[in-house]
């Protein structure tokens, strides 16, 4: 088997191992995740590799656009021909 990669600390070890099963997704932060990756590539996990390329993904935020858009009231009263 190929050597762990460097980034493959204990602590970077611990986490995965938790992944792995299903838990310790809040121990994951933006320092360990490109680490987290790594090590789920080296074991051949993509399917966790790719949630956690996803979960460091940026998403919007609010200074980007509304995360959900109020309805007007009475909007196709006023928009609809009778």
């Amino acid at each position: 088997m190929s050597a762990l990669p460097d980034s493959a600390t204990p602590e970077i070890q611990n986490i995965y191992r938790q992944l792995a099963k299903g838990l310790g997704h809040e121990l994951v932060t933006d320092d360990n995740v490109f680490a987290l990756i790594d090590l789920a590539k080296h074991h051949g996990h993509d399917l966790l590799a790719r949630e956690l390329k996803e979960w460091q993904a940026p998403c919007s935020t609010p200074e980007d656009r509304p995360r959900t858009f109020t309805p007007t009231g009475g909007f196709n009263k006023e928009h609809v021909k009778h």
